[in-house]
């Protein structure tokens, strides 16, 4: 029998961030460059990443030994913030003296993993379900490299709920469900207001 471990890290991302840790809301991020670095690792998190690649995405415009400086010290915070610190489970961060990887093993739910699971399955109906918004649409952590990025990821993952709407919405009318058609154009028209198709 498996015991589940009791400290499951749920992370959502779609739309406005929401992150709990055995149930309980993770608050007080003590910067939102901190909240950003784990927000990184997770979506990021079938590779292990160079210290200095994370330094340099974060505090590009401190001196090199101050951004190495101010990683170290998120990565303190971040750990102890996640009960890695103490855990007797899989710790949810990997981190050597040269890199940092998210741990795909320890016990956590990314929303934006489960989304493309469902795509990936071709279950539109529950992905679409799942998307509440752009990737986690209002935030930022004061970094141009790091908001680019997001940037890229959010237009990504836009596109993908659009296209699966698109399609539900084209099922539908094949369907002859001209009222669940509609509900699937008009979420198109709240993602993209001036989409045509939809229209």
């Amino acid at each position: 029998q498996i015991v589940k471990s009791m400290n499951q890290l749920k992370l959502s991302l779609l739309g406005t961030f929401h992150a709990l840790l055995d149930g309980e809301p993770l608050m007080n991020f003590r910067s939102a460059k901190v909240q950003g670095l784990l927000i990184y690792l997770a979506l990021n998190a079938q590779k292990a990443h160079d210290r200095e690649v994370l330094a340099a995405l974060f505090w590009s415009d401190d001196p090199e030994t101050v951004a190495k400086h101010n990683l170290r010290q998120s990565l303190y915070r971040l750990r102890q913030f996640l009960g890695d610190t103490k855990s007797e489970t899989e710790p949810y961060l990997l981190v050597t003296r040269s890199t940092v990887q998210f741990n795909t093993a320890s016990d956590y739910v990314l929303d934006v993993n489960t989304f493309l699971a469902h795509i990936n399955n071709e279950e539109l109906e529950q992905a679409v379900a799942l998307y509440h918004g752009g990737l986690l649409s209002s935030f930022s952590c004061d970094s141009v490299l790091f908001d680019e990025w997001l940037r890229t990821e959010r237009e990504k993952l836009h596109r993908i709920a659009l296209d699966a709407l698109f399609e539900l919405t084209d099922q539908s009318l094949l369907q002859a469900n001209y009222q669940t058609a509609q509900d699937f154009a008009q979420r198109q028209l709240a993602l993209e207001p001036w989409r045509e198709e939809a229209h």
